[in-house]
């Protein structure tokens, strides 16, 4: 009886163990970026990110969830891969802010659907009106699959897909914007 005491106790340790919250990582959150140059040429190589905020760091014991110093390494890596992060700060001409406004993430749930609001404003060096305010709403479902099964786990991936849906559809007003 003691056997079966110490291998349900060990068994629940495990499954508790493995559905522990992880914050999101940043290669996942990470937009490829494309070859398509900005409309306004002036961008290339001229943003930086002064600051991200509204972000929350993850409890173990709860869910997951995207912290604002992982949200901005995702986006400068972004920024880069669309040749638009400026190399040094004497170099920046256009500065990025950005409120993560929240995540609405499922309590539970086989398919987890997320979605990320985060509000961007851009503003060129020296002037006191924003070169561009955006509020960018973005979803990403990660299914329940065989490879997927913990939910703590499909959550977190659901959290990384938003937030680099989320940059992506920013990157993209960005450089489209004249």
């Amino acid at each position: 009886m003691k056997s079966i005491r110490r291998w349900a106790g060990m068994l629940a340790a495990t499954a508790l163990a493995a559905a522990c919250a992880a914050p999101a990582d940043v290669k996942p959150m990470i937009a490829s970026g494309g070859a398509t140059p900005p409309a306004d040429p002036a961008l290339v190589r001229a943003v930086c990110v002064e600051l991200v905020k509204g972000g929350k760091k993850t409890n173990p014991l709860w869910v997951s969830e995207v912290d604002n110093q992982s949200f901005l390494k995702a986006l400068e890596a972004s920024l880069d891969n669309a040749g638009l992060l400026a190399k040094a700060p004497d170099v920046c001409r256009y500065g990025v802010e950005a409120h993560l406004l929240g995540l609405s993430q499922p309590f539970v749930g086989l398919d987890v659907e997320v979605t990320a609001n985060v509000n961007y404003r851009v503003r060129a060096a020296g002037v006191a009106e924003p070169y561009l305010l955006k509020t960018q709403q973005s979803t990403y479902v990660t299914k329940f699959t065989g490879d997927k099964i913990l939910w703590a786990s499909r959550l977190k991936q659901a959290n990384e897909g938003a937030a680099r849906r989320n940059i992506e559809g920013f990157i993209e007003a960005l450089q489209t914007r004249r």
